[in-house]
């Protein structure tokens, strides 16, 4: 089953940065959601703190998901233009000679 939880303390959203695995989902009231790579450098300490705590999740939220496609089933998320979320699927490693 595809599995998404809201992240909602900073100790958290750190935590999930760390495992390095899947990918974060912004939802805000002002546009669509989106889906970042969990380690994305658009993704920033002020920015959770300012949505999640500051605000208390009153214009939206930061949710981990398992794959985009879990993301895009779940929230609607579109990828982000800047990480690019699962650009490569097959390493461009794996195409030199």
């Amino acid at each position: 089953m595809a599995e998404t939880k809201e992240i909602s303390d900073f100790d958290e959203l750190r935590k999930l940065r760390l495992a390095d695995e899947g990918y974060l989902v912004i939802t805000d009231t002002a546009r669509p959601a989106i889906v970042h790579r969990v380690n994305a450098r658009c993704i920033t300490a002020d920015s959770f703190n300012l949505k999640v705590v500051i605000n208390g999740r009153k214009q939206g939220s930061y949710f981990w998901a398992e794959s985009v496609a879990t993301a895009s089933h779940a929230f609607g998320a579109k990828r982000c233009k800047v990480c690019k979320p699962e650009l490569f699927l097959v390493p461009p490693s794996t195409f030199d000679s």
